[in-house]
C-alpha cells in the first residue's frame, strides 16, 4: 500500500475531505474561484496566491481560522453567533478561538475532558490538556471544529455541512482499512 493510499484510507483524510467540502460550499455559493477569493484575501491583508488558496482547500488541512478568512473575504452568510468575532479586531486565531469557545459555551456541562472523552468516542484521541491549549490559541485545525461540531451538535455548522455528512464521516473514519 502506497503513503497516498494509506492517507486515503485514514480517518484524517475523512475529515480533510468534508473540512475541503466546507470551504468549496462557500466558494460555490458565493460563485468564486480560488482566485478571486485570493484577491479578497489581499484585501484583507492575508497574502495568498491562487494556487496557495487552492493546494489548501484541496488538501482540506488548513485550520480554522483559514475557514472563516475565506467565510470574510467571500462575504458568506455566516452564522448570526460568529459574526461579532469575525467583525472583532482580533487576529484571525483569536476569532477562530472566540468561535468555538461561543460554541462549547453553549454546553456549560462540558468541558476539556469530556469533550476530549467525547471526540475519543469517534475514534479522535486528543488528550484534554492539547485540545484547550489548541482551542485557546486558536491553532485548530478546521477538522478539529468539524469534529467538535459533531460530538456536541453545533447548529450554526449546517450551513456549510449537514448533520448527515458529520455522521457519514465519523462512520468513514472508523471503518477499517482496506
Amino acid at each position: 500500500m502506497t503513503l497516498q493510499a494509506k492517507f486515503e484510507d485514514s480517518p484524517e483524510a475523512a475529515w480533510s475531505k468534508l473540512a475541503s467540502r466546507a470551504v468549496r460550499v462557500i466558494l460555490a455559493r458565493r460563485d468564486m474561484s480560488y482566485a478571486a477569493l485570493a484577491k479578497e484575501f489581499m484585501e484583507l491583508g492575508i497574502t495568498e496566491s491562487a494556487r496557495s488558496v487552492e493546494g489548501k482547500v484541496q488538501r482540506g488541512t488548513f485550520r480554522f481560522s483559514f475557514f472563516l478568512q475565506a467565510l470574510a473575504a467571500s462575504q458568506a452568510d455566516c452564522p448570526t453567533q460568529w459574526q461579532q468575532a469575525l467583525l472583532a479586531e482580533l487576529t484571525w486565531e483569536e476569532r477562530a478561538s472566540s468561535i468555538l469557545c461561543s460554541e462549547i459555551a453553549q454546553l456549560p456541562w462540558l468541558d476539556w475532558q469530556l469533550l476530549s472523552s467525547r471526540l475519543a468516542e469517534i475514534g479522535i484521541a486528543m488528550p484534554a490538556a492539547t485540545l484547550g491549549e489548541q482551542v485557546l490559541s486558536g491553532t485548530f485545525s478546521a477538522a478539529l471544529f468539524l469534529q467538535c461540531a459533531t460530538v456536541c451538535r453545533f447548529p450554526a455548522l449546517t450551513g456549510f455541512i449537514d448533520t448527515s455528512s458529520l455522521n457519514d464521516t465519523v462512520l468513514a473514519g472508523s471503518a477499517p482499512a482496506r
